[in-house]
């Protein structure tokens, strides 16, 4: 496995250099006489496990920011992910296309060799399995962050590539997710090379490959209505509501919601705990120097007292701030996700005429690294949590958005049944009239900083985006003015919400083409 591990690393680090789609090598190494057992595709597996959590885990690209809750930025290093258009399109996202593609890369090499190794067939739908996933997931994030994109051939194609149409990458995705879905057990079937059971979520499983379509099918059926595409966006909002359904009638593994808000943040909170909810996790690496290979978006806002360090006054300095006042809007004094979510103590309620922010307590521990060589002091790098991908109460809220988009009834108890749990008033409460945008509201209060609201914004569609996203930020210095308030819908069509493609996929492309919103700004 060493030998083979190594050849991978040298393919993985040459193709960091530039895409790996874009420039031609001089010389390839030859690494599919090295797939001989078991072990060895284990190695490749956690080779593509690791660059899923490194890209899909980490911080977040532009999209990420744009969609996060906050009243305050004071943040320059993210000032452009959040409406400077002109210096989004000189740098930013980079990483997002190669990272994907590194992704793809990894699980394509698995695909077109495991079989090489001598296992039992079982052992090599598993990890045929784990790469059709990945896979799926990697294109699922191409698709969202760049529309169009590049579709490889396979592991070793040299060719050119041109950008496919977005809704061919999406498809591509839920071929991937299908293949997984047909070859995977269930979470709690799963095992390792020995035979022992797997305990990490990081694993797919069949019920992870069901939430992956369901998220696939939810979002395909939103951008055709969103940018006016041929497609039946009812039919894939059914598809989405028949995927969730499989998984909360427990038909593919045991989930089920966690009794009340303050076990569900408990247990997110201690890193490998087991958690009923969640139904897939990007694991985090804690021995990392700047434990960056998952990053909980929340990490970005918490602060004192998690953060030993910290104190009321440092919440100031946070690249992102949420006020207290902003909290009592979104919820009911008696929903128990106050208390769960935030600190509610005196000693912070009775100075906010001076703080007037929330202290994150939905996430409660932090990792620590020395600040520099040779010093004692330490600084918070990170939140000691896996990042929960997909829970269910993601799939309720999924599932009651799909159903209302489709002026289904049931919407309404989907949308309850996450209320019930946090002791909110059910649906409808006074004053509630418009079904989906009580979901949506929902969505926001459940899922706090849990990496899902850019892409809950945009299923909602144009009033959405320009309500949610158009937020004007002249007032904090250095920043213009967000286009997104003003959007048109042909702005939306020529990709205002992708990321431009980055200078690095036109080396030596003549195929590549920028996409047509990004073309005002970019100097390639």
């Amino acid at each position: 496995m060493n030998r083979l591990l190594i050849i991978l690393s040298i393919l993985f680090l040459f193709s960091s250099c530039d895409s790996w789609i874009d420039v031609k090598p001089e010389n390839q190494v030859t690494y599919t006489n090295y797939f001989e057992t078991e072990k060895d595709v284990e190695g490749a597996a956690f080779q593509m496990f690791a660059a899923e959590c490194a890209y899909i885990g980490c911080e977040g690209d532009y999209l990420k920011w744009l969609g996060i809750l906050a009243d305050e930025w004071t943040d320059t290093y993210n000032a452009p992910r959040l409406g400077r258009a002109s210096d989004l399109a000189n740098g930013w996202g980079e990483s997002g296309w190669k990272s994907s593609y590194d992704i793809v890369f990894l699980a394509n090499t698995i695909l077109e060799n495991a079989s090489r190794a001598d296992m039992p067939k079982d052992r090599l739908n598993f990890w045929m399995g784990q790469a059709s996933f990945t896979k799926g997931l990697a294109y699922f994030e191409l698709a969202r962050t760049f529309g169009d994109a590049v579709i490889t051939r396979n592991s070793t194609s040299l060719e050119k590539y041109g950008r496919k149409p977005m809704l061919e990458v999406i498809d591509t995705a839920i071929v991937n997710a299908v293949k997984a879905y047909n070859l995977l057990p269930l979470f709690e079937n799963l095992k390792d090379l020995s035979g022992a059971a797997i305990t990490s979520k990081q694993y797919a499983c069949k019920g992870a490959a069901v939430a992956l379509l369901a998220h696939l099918y939810a979002w395909r059926g939103s951008v055709i209505e969103l940018y006016g595409l041929e497609g039946d966006a009812p039919a894939d909002y059914q598809k989405s509501i028949d995927y969730c359904t499989l998984i909360l009638d427990k038909k593919v593994g045991f989930y089920e919601m966690q009794p009340d808000p303050e076990t569900l943040c408990a247990v997110m909170s201690k890193m490998g705990e087991y958690n009923k909810e969640s139904i897939f996790e990007l694991e985090l690496n804690p021995s990392e120097t700047y434990a960056q290979t998952v990053r909980v978006l929340g990490a970005f806002l918490t602060g004192y007292p998690v953060d030993v360090n910290a104190t009321l006054a440092t919440q100031k300095t946070k690249a992102f701030r949420l006020k207290w006042s902003t909290v009592q809007e979104m919820y009911e004094t008696k929903d128990k996700r106050v208390d769960a979510y935030f600190y509610t103590n005196d000693e912070i309620l009775n100075d906010l005429q001076t703080y007037p922010y929330i202290y994150l307590k939905k996430w409660r521990e932090g990792i620590y690294f020395m600040s520099s060589s040779g010093s004692t002091a330490t600084r918070m790098t990170g939140l000691r949590a896996n990042q929960v991908q997909w829970r269910v109460a993601v799939i309720y809220l999924l599932r009651a958005e799909c159903r209302a988009k489709l002026e289904v009834a049931e919407a309404k108890e989907d949308l309850n049944e996450v209320r019930r749990r946090a002791n909110a008033t059910l649906y409808p409460a006074v004053g509630e009239s418009d079904l989906r945008l009580a979901i949506f509201e929902e969505r926001e209060r459940e899922l706090l900083y849990e990496h899902h609201r850019f892409a809950d914004v945009v299923r909602n569609g144009k009033a959405y985006i320009q309500k949610y996203f158009g937020l004007s930020l002249s007032t904090n210095a250095g920043l213009e003015e967000n286009p997104i308030k003003y959007a048109t819908d042909q702005d939306l069509k020529d990709g205002m919400l992708f990321q431009p493609v980055p200078e690095s996929a036109f080396l030596m492309n003549g195929l590549m083409r920028q996409t047509a919103y990004w073309l005002r700004y970019v100097k390639y």
